[in-house]
């Protein structure tokens, strides 16, 4: 399977993402892949310099809340395309 998907690149599984939202009347809002989701507390908003992928739980040292690193990615993804579309702006990585 991964050859498979390093032969058809990730562009293209974003193009049939984008396609099919279109064709069902959609939006379609893409994240920068630079956005740090995984290393931002979605409760207070504090992003740690570094964290290791081997680190699938951690607390955020502002607020201290307990955080899955899935979890917390997802819901930072969609608060950025919330935030994306509320704003009409895209929301950077940086």
């Amino acid at each position: 399977m991964a050859k498979s998907i390093l032969d058809v690149g990730w562009g293209e599984p974003l193009r049939q993402l984008e396609y099919k939202a279109r064709w069902y009347g959609r939006t379609f809002v893409q994240i920068d892949r630079l956005y740090p989701s995984s290393e931002r507390c979605h409760a207070c908003g504090h992003t740690v310099a570094a964290l290791p992928l081997a680190a699938r739980r951690w607390q955020s040292p502002a607020c201290g809340a307990a955080l899955d690193r899935g979890v917390d990615a997802a819901q930072n993804i969609w608060d950025a395309g919330l935030a994306e579309l509320a704003a009409g702006l895209a929301v950077s990585g940086t």
